[in-house]
């Protein structure tokens, strides 16, 4: 096993002399120091620092930015809140350096993303901006074929295929000039009602937004090699196509609205905006797409601008489809949990901020804020892959990268410290990732955990943010870590069922699976597949 001890070191330092400079701090003041490093491949390809487990070491992503001397943890907020990071910006643009790199940092966030969805498959349709016929999106039921095998086709019989009307984003109005409205696709799976035991079913959803890029149909076959190696043993995602697989990973996703469709819930996952078979250009605003989900709440209530295509093949439109969703329940009644991965999870971060707290538009100039919605039936908020703790927690430079994005593009991507201050105003919240998830470090999720109210959880594994070479059984867990966290929050459980409450980064940290991403090997052999 690639790992060393840092008293072996220090006992080596002392019994050949002087001992060398303390190495730089990765935790914050308070946190356990790491007592070993691991090397992990996809996907950081880095010796890592870790806690020292039985006989191994569990490595995890340290933060980007530690609290500077003389400062608490008041450095997560005052600095990187909307107003902060917007005072900084005309500095950073007079500067050549820092404007060049600022939008440098931004321009991937307003750029195209091609769609993957149909490049393997010439049936499917890849036109997601005309008037698509529903038929034609593959449903649960088209991966229950032997090379896909997946549980989510189980649901098929209790599935819908659904299409919401959406406005375009302000990027898209003001820079790209474009009008009218889009289109959200993607399914609705009826649920038979959540139960904890001790009472009646009750009838609950779960709203889940796919990670960045992510294309809720896309084919992910088991056999593709999803990552290689280089001569120097550095992994990377395979940009080659395999006559495959169109998204690597995805599968695990879909198992995961099947664990709480499983469990009971109706699960609505539509393609966001700009991916997939979904309409639109810009696929990054992510405060706009939290208000897509309030969106299509109203519209299976009202059926404005909604179609359905149902199990038994008919279609349904406007008033025809007004009701058939959610059990008939208003859209106000229906208890909802938002659920999302990585950019889906900055979504649903603003969609709790907009609710709960306040709703602004930070990617207008002349925005405002508004009171919160305040809907009493948002009962919690599942974050996969997060960046809960906010900006601060990200690489510096970030926080410029988001002021030319508002500033410069109309643009709200990453989430602000407004947003993370005030996690505790949040009914629940599940918190799941890999140990070493690059989007933040460990410690800020943890922090974030410690700043949300019960019902809450922190789970995490042994991998990296994305989905493509995770474990199997890793990804089993998550789901049903979900599933019991959204059973607790919307019948209204004191705490989760089956959680771990961690003393520390280090209890967090060794708490995970026995279970290792499938290029890692804890043995340090060969890689594992």
């Amino acid at each position: 096993m690639r790992y060393h001890w840092v008293v072996t070191i220090l006992a080596a330092g002392l019994a050949a002399g002087p001992v060398a400079a303390e190495p730089p701090r990765v935790v914050n003041q308070g946190t356990p120091a790491p007592d070993c490093t691991f090397h992990v491949n996809y996907d950081r390809n880095a010796d890592l620092p870790g806690y020292r487990s039985g006989a191994g070491c569990i490595p995890f992503m340290p933060l980007n930015q530690l609290i500077p001397e003389g400062q608490g943890p008041e450095f997560y907020v005052a600095g990187f809140s909307d107003a902060a990071i917007r005072s900084r910006w005309p500095a950073c643009k007079a500067d050549p350096a820092c404007r060049a790199a600022a939008l440098a940092g931004a321009k991937p966030f307003i750029a195209y993303e091609p769609r993957l969805t149909g490049r393997m498959d010439p049936g499917t349709p890849v036109n997601p901006e005309g008037d698509l016929d529903l038929r034609a999106v593959r449903r649960p039921g088209y991966f229950a074929a032997p090379a896909y095998d997946e549980p989510v086709a189980r649901a098929e019989g209790r599935a819908y295929t659904v299409e919401f009307t959406v406005p375009r984003d302000s990027y898209e109005r003001l820079h790209l000039h474009k009008e009218g409205t889009i289109k959200l696709r993607g399914w609705y799976l009826e649920g038979a009602g959540v139960t904890d035991g001790a009472g009646p079913r009750r009838r609950a959803l779960v709203i889940m937004n796919n990670g960045g890029g992510g294309e809720l149909t896309a084919l992910d076959d088991p056999r593709s090699v999803a990552v290689q190696s280089d001569a120097a043993g550095r992994y990377a995602l395979n940009r080659q196509p395999d006559a495959l697989s169109e998204q690597f990973g995805i599968r695990h996703w879909r198992g995961f609205a099947w664990a709480l469709n499983e469990a009971g819930f109706d699960v609505l996952v539509t393609d966001r905006r700009g991916n997939g078979v979904s309409g639109g250009v810009a696929g990054f605003n992510t405060a706009e797409q939290a208000r897509d989900m309030f969106r299509e709440l109203d519209a299976m209530e009202s059926g404005d601008g909604l179609r359905l295509l149902a199990p038994s093949g008919e279609v349904l439109a406007g008033k025809a489809a007004a009701g058939r969703l959610m059990a008939g329940l208003r859209a106000a009644e229906m208890p909802v949990v938002l659920a999302g991965y990585s950019r889906g999870s900055y979504a649903v971060a603003w969609a709790m901020h907009q609710n709960f707290v306040e709703d602004c538009d930070r990617d207008l100039p002349d925005g405002g804020c508004r009171p919160a919605l305040g809907r009493p039936n948002i009962k919690g908020a599942i974050l996969y892959g997060p960046n809960s703790g906010g900006l601060g927690t990200r690489a510096a430079g970030h926080d410029m990268v988001e002021a030319a994005l508002r500033e410069e593009y109309s643009t709200t991507y990453y989430v602000d410290s407004d947003v993370s201050a005030h996690i505790g105003d949040w009914p629940a919240l599940l918190i799941a990732k890999g140990t070493w998830d690059y989007v933040e470090g460990l410690e800020g999720s943890l922090e974030a955990y410690r700043r949300a109210q019960e019902p809450k959880e922190i789970f995490v594994f042994r991998g990296p943010h994305g989905l493509a070479t995770q474990s199997t059984e890793n990804m089993r867990q998550v789901g049903a870590r979900m599933a019991a966290f959204a059973t607790a929050a919307v019948l209204g459980r004191p705490t989760v069922p089956g959680a771990r409450a961690p003393t520390d980064l280090r209890d967090l940290v060794t708490s995970s699976p026995d279970y290792w991403e499938r290029t890692t090997d804890p043995a340090g052999g060969s890689p594992q597949r």
